[in-house]
């Protein structure tokens, strides 16, 4: 992996937080690494550069926002600079908002609270009869067939539930879930090299419910928990509702560096973390057999609960054997599996699961019954039909999406030269890099169009990412044609400049 774009490791626990976030400080080796490429920066003078290098690295996630920053005279040893480049340099980012200095705290990277508007949005407003096309939302609709055969099952199963007298009807409530559904998810993991039982299950409503469950129950006010940045959104703000303490760890679309995630874990020693190693939402990445087993070994030595989100893990989309579980490599019960049907067939039916040990799994059904009391028992006998012909129906799911994929990314290749992302090989979206922090003001600019987009600053913490946005494939190929050319459409009605560092030419 190109060391410009590696994780930051080398941390350790500062004396400051802000918005529940925890912060940390960077060496002057790590920064080093990240700032290999500053000299190429098309920026002026050397202190010019080296800012500027130091800025794009804060917008896309590689730097968080409240790192505090080494040292200026070490940090221009380790460059080989003068400390009077490197204090030009920090007196351009403090000048611009990007860095702040804090009495204890050193220099400390920020992102500027007024910072206006990098683009503005001229033209109409979309003909409200124009149907909104919906790129914000990653989740495919499910094909027609796909579940009435699944409905029609369950409602043939439906009266089993039904039956007997008052005293010994079944009431409709499973805290943990209706049982043939725990043993068919069960079965799936011990498939997949993770032996499992029924009692290791706990259906959830969606995986989103997991992963609040998960939340509430082992986070408390002033844990730590450390979550990948980018990452889901709405991970971020079940963790946070927590009032535990946010620790980004970055991860790109080229991969994990899973030794410099290890350095993290070690630096904060979290109660939790979330990571999504199958087809990472939004970059797509997914982690191999020896960085999961690296993975399970670091949360071993310095993680309380790793929670593993597998939403994703059924869609490879190239034809290739997915790696084991993660939890496979646990030997000590800590990792937990979060699974879900939403992205595989369909989100409208809300089945998500916990995999855990036989006690947690009792533990979170007690937790839960403040909550929903169980997940609805219909929905979760349509899930039980749709897997027990998962192996049927899963593969022609797979290459509707990958010829969705190529479609999107031939689309944008020819109408967006500029734009960079890369291929996933499994998923359901892109995370395209648009070569300036605009991401904010395209989404407002969509919704004029008539497209809904995620701005990449929803993927962050602190309000990186301004330079992307994710881009799903889950729509037929007609419905993405026209996507495209209302994404056109707002960036043609667009004018921007780059605080800071000068203009950058109209696009027309």
């Amino acid at each position: 992996m190109d060391p410009s774009i590696g994780l930051i490791g080398s941390c350790r626990k500062s004396q400051f937080k802000d918005n529940g976030c925890m912060k940390r400080s960077i060496s002057t080796r790590d920064l080093a690494r990240l700032m290999a490429t500053w000299q190429s920066v098309d920026a002026g003078s050397a202190y010019e550069r080296l800012a500027a290098g130091i800025r794009a690295a804060i917008l896309d996630g590689r730097i968080p926002v409240g790192a505090r920053l080494p040292a200026e005279r070490a940090f221009a040893a380790e460059l080989e600079l003068s400390r009077t480049t490197v204090s030009a340099a920090y007196r351009k980012l403090a000048e611009t908002g990007f860095l702040v200095a804090r009495q204890g705290s050193g220099s400390v990277t920020a992102m500027p609270a007024d910072r206006p508007r990098t683009w503005t949005a001229f033209g109409p407003v979309v003909d409200p009869s124009t149907e909104m096309i919906d790129l914000a939302i990653a989740a495919p609709g499910a094909e027609p067939g796909l579940l009435q055969d699944a409905t029609a099952a369950a409602l043939e199963a439906l009266p089993g539930y039904l039956a007997g007298i008052a005293a010994t009807a079944d009431h409709g409530y499973h805290p943990a879930g209706v049982g043939a559904l725990r043993q068919l998810i069960a079965d799936r993991y011990t498939r997949r090299g993770l032996p499992t039982s029924a009692g290791q299950i706990l259906v959830t409503t969606g995986a989103q419910g997991a992963i609040d469950l998960l939340a509430r129950h082992l986070l408390s006010p002033r844990d730590v928990a450390v979550l990948e940045s980018p990452t889901y959104p709405n991970a971020i703000t079940a963790l946070r509702h927590t009032g535990a303490r946010l620790v980004p760890a970055p991860v790109l679309a080229e991969g994990y560096d899973v030794e410099l995630l290890a350095e993290t874990l070690n630096g904060v020693r979290p109660r939790l973390a979330h990571l999504v190693p199958d087809f990472h939402n939004p970059t797509g990445a997914l982690l191999g057999t020896e960085g999961r087993m690296r993975m399970a070994e670091a949360a071993r030595a310095t993680t309380q609960y790793l929670v593993i989100d597998e939403t994703l893990a059924d869609l490879p989309l190239d034809g290739q054997e997915m790696p084991p579980p993660v939890a496979a490599f646990d030997t000590d019960g800590r990792i937990i599996t979060i699974g879900s049907l939403g992205k595989s067939f369909w989100g409208g039916l809300r089945v998500g699961w916990v995999r855990a040990g036989g006690r947690l799994v009792e533990q979170l059904a007690a937790t839960r019954s403040s909550i929903d009391l169980a997940s609805a028992s219909i929905n979760q006998l349509i899930a039980a039909a749709l897997l027990e012909r998962a192996d049927e129906l899963l593969p022609p799911r797979r290459a509707l999406f990958a010829r969705r994929r190529d479609h999107l990314s031939t689309l944008l290749t020819a109408r967006f030269p500029e734009w960079r992302w890369a291929r996933p090989t499994g998923g359901l979206c892109f995370w395209v890099d648009l070569g300036a922090p605009m991401a904010t003001a395209l989404a407002d600019a969509g919704e004029r169009a008539g497209v809904r987009l995620a701005s990449g600053s929803q993927f962050g913490i602190d309000g990186a990412f301004e330079g992307r946005v994710r881009l799903p494939y889950t729509y037929p190929e007609a419905d993405l044609d026209v996507a495209v050319d209302r994404l056109a459409n707002a960036m043609a009605d667009l004018r921007f400049t780059r605080p800071g560092l000068g203009s950058v030419p109209t696009i027309a």
